[in-house]
């Protein structure tokens, strides 16, 4: 799944007074040190007229890059363009602002713009000084948050992946006697070819279940050979009452995918949906620029209340990966679950 940065303003700030407070503390400091360097009598009306705009003006403008760069060019993927870019934009910003501010100055004493360069030098350098304390402060905050969500997000991962083998231990069996079992019921059913096509059929299915829990990733080519038996098991039993059509390119096949996350889906169509001869489900199976998507005709059981859990497992695995995500696409008549195709990195 690419990597989604949650930060924004509001991680920053989460509240208006928050961001209220820490510019009102800044200006008092600011001007106040700006009294000191510049030899002036600390007053209210500098406080108000000079600290306070400049400090509201560079804070709220550092703000906007450095929250900017962070949804644009995360840090921990991107940490050479994230520094070009915020460096060069908080240097055109402060160029920006010590123009107007100069511009401002020797309108009102008739300077020139170098001369006003040259008497305000101490303000333009305290001013440096404050933009560059203001943007560490914003990239520690970010720094400290983006600590706080990958420790929650590796620990939401490892408790996932706990689950995930608990419930598989919960659900194993003994593949040997099960597929002994399997053969000698074949054996019992030689004259009747349904019946040995649908333990055939079983047999493979549940030996594909057993061989991919072991592994991350398999072939879209794999889990659509699986889809297909697991469809004609669902077939002798809804009969033509559920169709399916599969319609998917060459190079899509040898791209990977969540092992059962395409059967999950389909398992899901069947479980959510009323299937009868006066309402057959019809569901399409498609690639498209990277996705596989399962849609199906929306005709909702009046008694069952979908949980999720299905999708959820499916989104988990996603995550695990770190690559893609889900897309729920419905109205009143259709119900569409796109999910990726991973890049078979060999």
């Amino acid at each position: 799944m690419s990597t989604q940065n949650t930060f924004d303003i509001k991680t920053l700030y989460p509240r208006w007074y928050t961001y209220a407070a820490i510019v009102l503390l800044s200006t008092v400091l600011i001007g106040y040190l700006f009294s000191v360097a510049m030899g002036l009598r600390f007053t209210l009306s500098h406080v108000i007229i000079q600290s306070f705009v400049s400090t509201i003006v560079i804070w709220s403008g550092c703000m906007g890059i450095v929250t900017l760069t962070w949804l644009k060019f995360p840090w921990e993927t991107r940490p050479k363009t994230h520094l070009i870019v915020e460096v060069s934009f908080i240097l055109i910003y402060l160029a920006t602002y010590i123009s107007l501010y100069n511009l401002y100055n020797i309108g009102i004493s008739g300077k020139t713009f170098a001369a006003g360069l040259e008497e305000y030098r101490a303000d333009i350098s305290m001013t440096i000084l404050i933009t560059f304390l203001i943007t560490s402060i914003h990239e520690a905050h970010f720094f400290y948050k983006q600590w706080q969500f990958n420790f929650s997000k590796s620990i939401s991962l490892e408790k996932d992946n706990l689950q995930a083998q608990y419930n598989a231990l919960k659900a194993q069996v003994n593949p040997h006697f099960l597929f002994n079992s399997l053969n000698s019921l074949m054996n019992l059913l030689e004259d009747n070819p349904k019946a040995e096509q649908y333990v055939q059929n079983l047999s493979e299915y549940l030996r594909y279940v057993l061989l991919s829990s072991s592994r991350e990733t398999v072939t879209l080519q794999e889990e659509l050979e699986n889809v297909e038996k697991y469809i004609a098991l669902q077939k002798l039993r809804f009969e033509e009452n559920f169709e399916v059509e599969v319609t998917v390119n060459m190079p899509s096949l040898q791209m990977l995918i969540p092992p059962l996350a395409l059967q999950m889906l389909v398992e899901n169509c069947i479980q959510h949906n009323v299937i009868s001869k006066s309402h057959p489900l019809k569901v399409r199976i498609f690639d498209d620029e990277n996705r596989i998507t399962v849609v199906n005709n929306l005709q909702k059981k009046a008694d069952h209340e979908s949980t999720g859990n299905g999708l959820k497992n499916i989104e988990g695995r996603y995550r695990f990966a770190e690559e893609g995500n889900l897309k729920v696409e419905s109205d009143e008549h259709f119900f569409a679950v796109s999910i990726p195709l991973l890049k078979n990195k060999n």
